[in-house]
């Protein structure tokens, strides 16, 4: 599927290293940025409004270890049947208000749909999905179901063509193991959708002090439950195509060497660890298709005896994301 290129906006360089700036932490202030950029405030200002105004910024999360929340994560793929623009409306819709969906995207290839879910346990998945059936399944032609080991996010580095270090990305391992209090949840369902709230401003919207507030998302990071925030972006207004990779191999023994290949990638946004999933699974930012082959066929000229075929597919239209579940 060709999706047609939005009209670019003229960004310089300080915009893309402002960019680059907020999507690899969305918690620093402006004036902290502003010092490493060599620029003032009021110009810091001025930038990130635009950039926000212009809709290139959506907003600011939080990045949130959801095992240690009480929670396990997967995706789902659905392919449709006999349906009609307003009957994708309405299932998209559906998955919006669904609070135990995280993300959702189009999707082009076998399926037509992308989203990744939360649950407790298998039994409150399947419980939700028999609710799902029970409204939309004459229009599914195919379900296709992932539950994740692990999801790794990477920060943007292709929009500064800087080298990628190892500790720059965070790591959400599938290990449901509750850890978190009833405050501690409070302070994180508000956060999740604003990771720029100061201190006092969370505070008074749960009638906590600005100490305690401090005091908990210090033991929050500690405990390794808040690993990080990030901007949101719309990469599709800056002329960026989204795609998925699937590498499925003869060599498994070679599954490691071509995943650390892959996260030194600037351009590779995610990646995967999941049941029932491709061997190396991972998804790259690019300009066109070409650029896509171009690190396809990069991967396979170097691991090419390990490779018995490929897979990929476009996400386009994000529709959400968000880091905790408001359920």
């Amino acid at each position: 599927m060709h999706v047609k290129p939005p009209t670019v906006p003229k960004l310089d360089k300080l915009d893309w290293r402002i960019l680059y700036e907020l999507d690899r932490n969305a918690s620093q202030s402006l004036a902290e940025i502003g010092k490493k950029l060599h620029v003032g405030r009021d110009v810091m200002h001025y930038r990130v409004k635009r950039l926000e105004r212009e809709r290139i910024i959506k907003n600011y999360i939080t990045i949130i270890d959801y095992g240690k929340i009480g929670y396990m994560s997967g995706s789902i793929y659905l392919k449709l049947q006999h349906d009609t623009p307003e009957i994708q409306e309405e299932i998209m819709n559906y998955f919006k208000n669904d609070p135990r969906v995280w993300w959702l995207s189009f999707r082009d290839g076998n399926y037509d749909i992308a989203l990744t879910w939360w649950a407790k346990d298998i039994v409150e998945l399947k419980e939700a999905e028999k609710n799902l059936l029970a409204k939309y399944r004459k229009y599914f032609k195919e379900i296709k179901t992932r539950p994740y080991n692990s999801l790794t996010i990477f920060p943007r580095n292709y929009f500064i063509n800087w080298e990628r270090k190892k500790t720059d990305s965070f790591v959400i391992k599938t290990k449901v193991e509750k850890i978190t209090n009833e405050d501690d949840e409070r302070i994180l369902a508000l956060i999740a959708e604003n990771a720029r709230l100061s201190y006092v401003e969370i505070a008074n919207k749960l009638k906590l002090s600005a100490a305690q507030v401090f005091y908990k998302l210090k033991l929050l990071r500690e405990k390794k439950i808040i690993l990080g925030s990030r901007a949101v972006i719309d990469c599709e207004l800056l002329g960026y195509q989204w795609f998925k990779i699937d590498f499925y191999l003869d060599d498994f023994t070679q599954a490691e060497k071509i995943y650390s290949y892959v996260a030194s990638h600037p351009n590779v946004v995610y990646a995967y660890d999941s049941l029932g999933g491709a061997d190396v699974e991972f998804e790259v930012e690019v300009k066109n298709y070409d650029e896509l082959l171009t690190i396809e066929n990069e991967i396979k000229k170097r691991f090419g005896d390990s490779i018995r075929y490929t897979e990929h597919y476009m996400f386009f239209k994000e529709q959400k994301i968000l880091y905790f579940p408001s359920f």
